[in-house]
């Protein structure tokens, strides 16, 4: 083969592919061609527009030359969307191909451009939304690729009734997208008009479709007939707040029920293994009595006691922060929160020692209390100092959030000097007084004091430990009263 006929083929090549289909076009005259590449330039920004009123005016006159111009709109024309189906934006690209004097890749780009001018003109008359403009521009370059594929494919494009074979299937993905996007904005307007309201403390309104908007006008004209029969009745401004106590305090039980009934279960069992624990050491090393004490009985009472100090303390400061749910109850506040914690696990305590001590002294295990109430004022008085630490916990949570990681860590700290393990008498004299700075040693020193006639604390003082439970509970309330602001209702 010569280079003549290579390059006979080559222009055979390169007149085809500039066809439509297989069929061939004659050449136009030297004025269209004039006409053709100042379109292509200036669509293509080759060419800057002009600078005269007259010289813009001609300019979109050539763009829109290969437009026909919108006709009205049909029923079956109107789009779901923004007013153009897919199928209409094809007929408008065909008769803007069908008018071209050629059919080249450039001048089926010019009268694409030449469509989406005029289309964006049409957008902007109709002041259509961000999303909507979106939505035809995605048609528009989906229906444009689909016919230039069908254009290099060879298709006949002019046919009656053509269409591209995967343009319905195109327009139902766009119009989906379409839908999500749309829901999608209005739930985050939504959220962000609930947001607002909330920062506002004003009422969040829901916008109502036309017939439910009837339905509640009808509802509220005859509610406001019912409370117009009503006798007024003034809110009870002086109510305490105590009067949700007991509501609040039936409410966490159904919750402690309901979360784990194993719970309860634990309760009994959790000192019963720190009594073994106490217990086992002293036996291990030959010792049943303590200063007078029987090491069962004095191991019982350190853990029994020692347990519900530290379920008070962590159970009432993850209430103080966590329990926001309850602020929107009436009357219910952060304190109450604790106060109520507190109480359960003290009441949940008590029968533990009741359940515990006759078990124990039924099989001769225990021995029973000198004195039932300065016992039970002791624990109570234990329980106090418990809750008084956890309040004072979760209002330095409020501010601290990684505080309460932190309060196994005190209460391990505590639990090795307040005289759970051993009472300050057994310690040299030297060593007592590292062990009785600590208020809780003095009161676990005076239930057992209070417990065992043979034994009575020399150490132990009753006015310090009273002195640092007032002073405790004061810096507690004082540092709730400053970090009340930070608790807010969810």
């Amino acid at each position: 083969m010569t280079n003549n006929d290579r390059i006979s083929k080559w222009r055979a090549r390169q007149a085809a592919g500039n066809a439509i289909g297989a069929g061939g076009f004659d050449r136009p005259d030297p004025a269209a061609e004039q006409i053709d590449a100042k379109l292509v330039d200036a669509v293509e920004g080759k060419q800057a527009a002009p600078a005269e009123a007259v010289g813009a005016v001609a300019f979109h006159a050539h763009m829109r030359a290969f437009v026909p111009e919108p006709q009205e709109a049909q029923p079956e024309t109107t789009a779901a969307h923004d007013g153009a189906r897919p199928a209409t934006l094809l007929a408008r690209m065909l008769a803007a191909l069908r008018g071209l004097p050629r059919q080249t890749v450039a001048d089926r780009r010019a009268a694409y451009e030449a469509v989406s001018a005029q289309l964006d003109d049409e957008a902007a008359v109709d002041q259509l939304d961000e999303e909507t403009a979106d939505f035809r521009r995605r048609t528009q370059r989906t229906t444009i690729r689909l016919l230039e594929d069908d254009i290099r494919a060879g298709v006949d494009v002019f046919a009656a009734g053509y269409a591209p074979a995967t343009l319905a299937a195109h327009e139902a993905r766009l119009a989906s997208a379409f839908g999500v996007r749309a829901q999608r904005r209005r739930d985050e307007q939504a959220r962000e008009a609930r947001r607002l309201a909330s920062r506002q403390d004003t009422a969040f309104e829901v916008e109502l479709a036309p017939d439910e908007a009837a339905d509640v006008a009808t509802l509220s004209r005859r509610i406001a007939m019912l409370h117009a029969r009503q006798r007024a009745v003034a809110q009870d401004t002086e109510r305490s707040k105590l009067s949700a106590l007991l509501p609040l305090l039936i409410l966490q039980l159904h919750t402690i029920h309901g979360e784990s009934r194993f719970a309860l279960v634990w309760a009994l069992c959790g000192p019963a293994v720190l009594l073994a624990l106490i217990s086992s050491l002293y036996f291990l090393t030959g010792t049943h009595f303590i200063l007078g004490m029987d090491v069962p009985t004095f191991s019982l009472l350190g853990a029994t006691t020692w347990i519900m100090f530290r379920q008070i303390i962590f159970r009432s400061s993850t209430a103080y922060v966590s329990a926001r749910g309850l602020l929107n109850l009436p009357s219910v506040t952060p304190l109450l929160n604790v106060i109520v914690q507190a109480t359960i696990y003290l009441v949940i305590y008590l029968l533990v020692f009741v359940i515990l001590i006759g078990i124990g002294y039924r099989y001769d295990f225990v021995s029973l209390p000198a004195s039932w109430p300065t016992f039970v004022c002791y624990v109570v008085s234990m329980a106090i100092g418990g809750t008084a630490m956890g309040l004072l916990f979760g209002t330095i949570a409020t501010s601290w959030h990684f505080f309460l990681r932190l309060a196994a860590v005190i209460e391990r700290f505590l639990e090795v000097f307040s005289g759970v393990f051993f009472v300050s008498e057994q310690l040299p004299e030297q060593f007592r007084a590292y062990f009785l700075w600590s208020p809780f040693a003095h009161g676990m020193q005076l239930l057992r004091s209070s417990y065992f006639e043979s034994y009575k604390s020399t150490d132990a003082s009753l006015p310090y430990y009273l002195t640092s439970l007032v002073l405790l509970m004061v810096v507690a309330l004082a540092c709730e009263r400053l970090a009340r602001s930070r608790v807010q209702p969810m």
